[in-house]
């Protein structure tokens, strides 16, 4: 896969642009939900900072283990990143994860398998971040 962009999200010197919510499974059917503002021009680009972005993440999101998925939402709004409305239920093996309230423009859902494969995407393309 090629990128259109011409500076990637990551390298980018602008204001962030979405939320990223990272869901991770604690054991016991819980799951954290971690937040970060980050940049991009649409969910795949902000989650794309979110993977290779300097906050660290670059070799860790991905391969989190017990990802479950990363919720993106366009904008920066202080009180959905307190607490953001997303829910999550294990069912037939498979998380699935909804969001309150959700506009489809607005809101994008990646699985820990679409996560991991656009971080194994950006690697082959940029190396290691």
């Amino acid at each position: 896969m090629t990128f259109t962009w011409k500076t990637p999200p990551w390298q980018r010197n602008e204001d962030c642009t979405h939320l990223a919510v990272t869901l991770t499974n604690t054991g016991d059917g819980q799951v954290a939900l971690t937040t970060e503002s980050v940049r991009g021009d649409d969910a795949t680009e902000a989650l794309a900072d979110l993977l290779m972005g300097p906050g660290g993440t670059g070799s860790g999101a991905a391969l989190l283990p017990g990802l479950v998925g990363v919720v993106v939402r366009r904008g920066i709004d202080v009180m959905w990143m307190a607490q953001p409305p997303i829910h999550v239920a294990a069912k037939a093996g498979e998380w699935e994860i909804g969001v309150e309230g959700a506009d489809a423009e607005e809101v994008t859902a990646f699985s820990a398998a679409d996560t991991r494969d656009l971080f194994a995407r950006l690697q082959a393309a940029y190396g290691a971040g």
